[in-house]
């Protein structure tokens, strides 16, 4: 893999509302560098439920900074541009990942500002791998098939921890 900076897409297959499995991708665009995460509906639930204060968009957005902040921490030195598909609000996912990540050195933009960047309408690349990520990221039985997936596990104490830590600074 070479030292080269990549333009990265995020995306999220599942919404968090549905309190169903979703599955979360961070993509390379020249690299094909991927990794990504599976939240069981369960875990979504009891997140809801437990973590779940204020406005329920504000705290799904938080929920998904969060999932993009853990799967940044494995490929951050490898980005130039973090591009985020408007899966929940984009002004608090950045805001929550501004905190998140402290003194990171890449610009993080929405899809739609990406799309008006390249004068085009076009997918996110991370589309697919969410879904794969969604649909085997919690079956090893299936992980042996197809592409070789990167998993980055996500629990309850996980998100609980990153969630107090934060609780403070996200308001």
């Amino acid at each position: 893999m070479s030292k080269e900076k990549d333009t990265f897409h995020v995306d999220m297959s599942g919404r968090i509302y549905e309190n169903r499995t979703i599955g979360i991708a961070i993509v390379g665009t020249e690299s094909n560098l991927h990794c990504g995460c599976a939240v069981k509906g369960n875990l979504v639930k009891l997140i809801k439920k437990r973590l779940f204060k204020k406005n329920i968009f504000e705290d799904s957005a938080k929920l998904y900074a969060i999932c993009i902040y853990l799967l940044v921490k494995e490929v951050k030195e490898h980005i130039k541009t973090l591009i985020i598909c408007n899966d929940e609000d984009f002004r608090v996912v950045k805001n929550v990942l501004s905190i998140l990540l402290k003194d990171y050195d890449f610009e993080i933009i929405s899809i739609s500002e990406f799309r008006r960047q390249l004068g085009r309408d076009i997918s996110s690349l991370a589309d697919n791998y969410a879904n794969i990520y969604r649909k085997k990221g919690l079956k090893p039985s299936r992980q042996a098939k197809g592409k070789e997936l990167n998993i980055v596990p996500i629990t309850y104490n996980l998100i609980e921890q990153i969630w107090d830590d934060a609780k403070w600074k996200i308001s």
